[in-house]
């Protein structure tokens, strides 16, 4: 318990991890419909999900379509792709975030 204290108030910790997260934003992912460049994201909620680092949903304004980029452990982004999948009741694609573009 006293660990959590040296670490912070629990909204510094909440703004480090945010922080932290949104350093690993990559500049752009492509949109696994139409290809284009998708340079506007939003950071997904992870807080509480082991094994991810960092994820972002973005809308493609071209095909209407949403794309993810999800980073972490194997299998815990294979989860959170089901998880996803499940919500918006079909299949979705993870987005390509292209090794160049990479953080």
């Amino acid at each position: 318990m006293g660990q959590a204290k040296l670490r912070g108030t629990p909204e510094q910790r909440k703004e480090a991890a945010i922080e932290r997260q949104l350093s690993l934003r990559p500049k752009y992912i492509v949109c696994n419909h139409c290809r284009a460049e998708l340079s506007e994201m939003t950071p997904m909620d992870i807080a509480g999900i082991r094994g991810i680092e960092a994820a972002f949903a973005a809308h493609c304004a071209h095909c209407g379509h949403d794309t993810y980029a999800i980073k972490g452990e194997r299998e815990a982004v294979a989860q959170m792709h089901m998880a996803i999948e499940d919500a918006a009741g079909a299949q979705s694609l993870a987005g390509v975030v292209p090794a160049a573009n990479r953080r």
